[in-house]
């Protein structure tokens, strides 16, 4: 007769206690141990070990180890050094920061110093390319750029397309007319998320989360073998080297091949959560998103037999991510008219717009909800969360789910003090469950005029903690900030609340360092379905580590940043070292 479960798991218990403690039997032997260490597990109860043993891939002990250690075991004495989870990225886009990296010009401000110094660089990128190329500069959000007058005296020849983020373009003359983009050239829908701003003669300058014809030469593509060694070069580079072992990824389905093709020859650099960024329906007639699998935003995924958590520990199907609006001060979804300086120019009662109409919103969950995926989507305004919220609420009804786990991208980054529909937001995603995924790293980007925005509380960290939630941390860079994707960046900025100007803004808004080492390992798990395998030091969970060269806990608040990671451990074994 079989045994109880119960009395089973007692049984094993006691047999490995047994194992452990009496001479009759031999110790299993760990092929990896840390000692002499700070272990800062991020468990429950923030236990802080001494040492850890690995045995393959798994974590086999945590505190005193010594009795793991055998004649084949690999020791690694920390002495004294910090040892945690492995860092995952909740929010990343590793194909475009591999396409920037390799064909843009870093044009940021700073470290150069002005418009006058991104027209120096461009120029010296211009002598060594043909005559008439276009030349592409990567910037960030809110950088000083140079004139549009300026430009087009620089680069009558060449088309110039500079960009603060992948939102926001600013074009000179020869790029506007080489793409016809004229006085007589549609505006977007009133409605619709992006926008341009135009010259006094009505030729577009500025393009903001709006479509326009780029030629397919503006810029080299990656062939198949190229795009492979980029993506690799990005995710050892950028992440594995900064403790990052898990980055959970916005990219496309050739980056995906490429992640496979490189798990298959053992050269993927870190794990890696596939997320699928898609399109809802707009304005098909006819058409019925939640019965039509035909032109159903799913309709690609279903027919390569992509479905929610399919695959392993290295490289698994993730979430289905749409895009409700752009971003603060420009083209975000607002209530309230943006505030006169919230972004690189001004454009007077902007309230900023969506790509999808509440109803095409609710039916694009609604089917991904149908499938079973979790659902992220990008909402950085206020009116645009509440459309997400309202479609999560009826993804809900339509299929409910126990547990699924619905993000809001970028919630967090600005919240309105607009009392009632603020309480009444954050009342909504506490009862749905909605985890924030906010980007503390943009704080770096305000400028002395933004952080003067009245009304607004920028990246509240502390207040969205204080009230429950656990924000899952992400970097989000697609060119803009790739230097940020140390998490100890991100962390800096959560706990000094300071940019890149010297400003410190709200620092009512801190955390403590415990809270910002969450966002990146515990909570970052759970937000992406990955906390029973990692995001804490704990038996049977994988053998991801960063081991840092300071204890964050007790470094000068100041120098979070700048701790070098000494050492990256990716399933039990040593990938990066200093």
């Amino acid at each position: 007769m079989r045994r109880p479960a119960q009395s089973v798991l007692a049984g094993l218990a006691l047999l490995a206690t047994s194992v452990l403690c009496t001479p009759a039997f031999a110790a299993p032997k760990a092929d990896l141990m840390f000692i002499n260490g700070k272990v800062i597990t991020v468990d429950d109860k923030d236990t802080v070990a001494t040492g850890v043993a690995v045995v393959g891939n798994k974590i086999a002990a945590v505190g005193d180890v010594k009795a793991w250690r055998g004649p084949q075991t690999k020791v690694i004495d920390l002495k004294g050094r910090a040892l945690l989870p492995g860092f995952i990225d909740s929010h990343s886009h590793v194909a475009g920061m591999a396409n920037v990296e390799a064909h843009y010009i870093n044009i940021q401000v700073p470290p150069l110093k002005d418009g006058a110094a991104v027209i120096a660089r461009l120029k010296e990128v211009a002598a060594k390319l043909p005559p008439g190329a276009w030349l592409t500069g990567q910037g960030t959000y809110n950088q000083v750029m140079p004139t549009r007058a300026e430009l087009d005296a620089a680069f009558p020849d060449n088309p110039v397309d500079l960009q603060w983020s992948v939102h926001d373009h600013l074009i000179n003359h020869k790029a506007a007319t080489v793409m016809g983009m004229g006085k007589a050239f549609p505006d977007p829908a009133a409605g619709a998320t992006g926008r341009y701003e135009r010259t006094a003669e009505g030729e577009v300058a500025i393009i903001r989360d709006a479509p326009a014809p780029w030629p397919k030469n503006k810029s080299p593509a990656f062939n198949p073998a190229e795009l492979k060694e980029a993506l690799r070069y990005i995710l050892g580079d950028f992440y594995l080297k900064r403790g990052v072992t898990t980055v959970s990824d916005m990219s496309d389905m050739d980056s995906y091949r490429a992640y496979a093709e490189l798990e298959a020859e053992g050269r993927l650099p870190t794990r890696v959560r596939m997320n699928y960024m898609l399109r809802g329906l707009k304005s098909v007639p006819g058409v019925n998103t939640a019965t039509d699998p035909s032109v159903s935003p799913l309709a690609s995924l279903r027919a390569a037999g992509i479905t929610p958590g399919k695959g392993d520990d290295w490289l698994r199907a993730g979430a289905i991510k749409y895009i409700a609006d752009g971003v603060w001060g420009t083209t975000a979804a607002v209530y309230k008219p943006v505030w006169n300086g919230a972004g690189t120019t001004w454009t007077p009662n902007n309230y900023g717009g969506t790509g999808m109409t509440q109803e095409e919103m609710t039916a694009a969950v609604i089917e991904a909800a149908k499938d079973g995926w979790q659902v992220q989507i990008h909402a950085n305004g206020d009116r645009a969360q509440d459309m997400v919220l309202t479609a999560y609420e009826a993804a809900q009804k339509a299929y409910p789910r126990p547990d699924p786990r619905y993000r809001i991208e970028h919630f967090g980054h600005f919240l309105v003090q607009d009392p009632e529909r603020t309480e009444a937001r954050l009342k909504r995603m506490k009862d749905d469950h909605v985890i924030p995924s906010p980007q503390p790293a943009f704080l770096w980007r305000l400028t002395d005029v933004n952080v003067k925005e009245p009304d607004v509380k920028f990246f509240p960290m502390k207040t969205l903690i204080d009230r429950g939630f656990h924000p899952a941390g992400g970097v989000d860079t697609v060119g803009t900030q790739n230097f940020a994707t140390y998490p100890m960046f991100s962390i800096a900025r959560a706990v000094n609340r300071d940019t890149k100007y010297g400003t410190v803004t709200q620092p009512e808004e801190a955390i403590s360092v415990m809270d910002g080492i969450r966002m990146f390992t515990a909570w970052a798990a759970y937000a992406n379905f990955m906390e029973k395998t990692q995001g804490s030091i704990e038996v049977g969970k994988l053998a991801d580590f960063v081991v840092l060269a300071q204890d964050p806990l007790t470094a000068p608040k100041a120098k979070l940043a700048d701790i070098p990671v000494d050492m990256t451990v990716l399933d039990g074994k040593v990938a990066y070292q200093r």
